[in-house]
């Protein structure tokens, strides 16, 4: 068996799993001999230790050799897993995940030297460097398995190079996660994007054509200009298109994200037109 997965019991739970994730995190797998999921499941996660290579510990729980220790860690359910961080409970789900869900729970715990590529990739975002940007950004997509703020990065970068439909493609179906909120704000922008409607020039109409007008400018990369226009509907009309021009107003002030200079500003802006 290797080094870094162990069957622990309650005399060595405090030991093996709770003072030990302070070193690293640990994986309890919480199993039993009966479980026919369990196994496919144990044989998964055994794959994952052994692929991290000691960046993580796989502490084994065996639920009917080790009734009190279930009991004590409340499990009434197997097959059932939880991470350990710093002596706690960072992360915990019971049931049967698949082998891709189940690589991204273990990633979700695992320290990230690629995180250095997230912050690489937002910030040449930020300096206008969008082909840099891509290649760091697509990069830890890639290493950290489709991890959600990665994914909200990404998406942020496909709108400010006027590319909805790939951008739509991932917030659609963008996982559930503390960044769904943020990427929700998005879709909007990117709908606008794909609306072929929106390309014809609007003659009889100033609000209409303005809107399409920072539409197309939002698509070209020019979101500040875009901005301006969309405010100046915004201070006519508020619920313009019954609220789409504002939630594109919104939508575009998260892909600058709130480390741009400007976005503050604009917020405010926003504020003294609605109110």
């Amino acid at each position: 068996m290797p080094i870094n997965i162990i069957d622990v019991n309650e005399e060595t739970f405090e030991f093996e799993v709770v003072n030990y994730s302070t070193q690293m995190p640990v994986v309890v797998d919480l199993w039993a001999p009966w479980c026919i999921p369990c196994r496919v499941q144990s044989q998964s996660l055994a794959r994952l230790a052994q692929e991290a290579d000691g960046e993580f510990r796989l502490a084994r729980i065996n639920v009917d050799e080790q009734a009190r220790l279930a009991e004590r860690l409340k499990v009434t359910k197997v097959p059932a897993i939880k991470a350990f961080l710093d002596g706690r409970v960072v992360a915990e789900y019971v049931g049967v995940l698949s082998e891709k869900n189940l690589r991204m729970f273990v990633d979700r715990i695992m320290p990230r030297t690629g995180s250095l590529l997230l912050v690489k990739g937002n910030s040449l975002m930020l300096l206008g460097e969008f082909e840099e940007a891509q290649t760091a950004l697509e990069q830890y997509v890639i290493e950290s398995h489709s991890e959600p703020a990665g994914l909200l990065a990404y998406a942020r970068l496909l709108l400010y190079q006027g590319n909805g439909k790939s951008a739509l493609q991932i917030l659609e179906h963008f996982p559930t996660s503390p960044e769904s909120a943020l990427s929700s704000v998005l879709l909007p922008v990117a709908k606008a994007y794909l609306d072929p409607e929106l390309e014809k020039i609007a003659l009889d109409n100033p609000l209409e054509s303005a809107f399409r007008n920072a539409i197309r400018l939002a698509k070209r990369g020019k979101i500040l200009i875009a901005l301006d226009g969309l405010l100046g509907i915004l201070k006519k009309d508020k619920n313009y298109r019954a609220g789409q021009a504002k939630a594109v107003y919104l939508g575009l002030l998260e892909v600058l994200s709130d480390d741009h200079q400007n976005v503050r500003q604009y917020r405010s802006d926003l504020s003294t037109a609605l109110f």
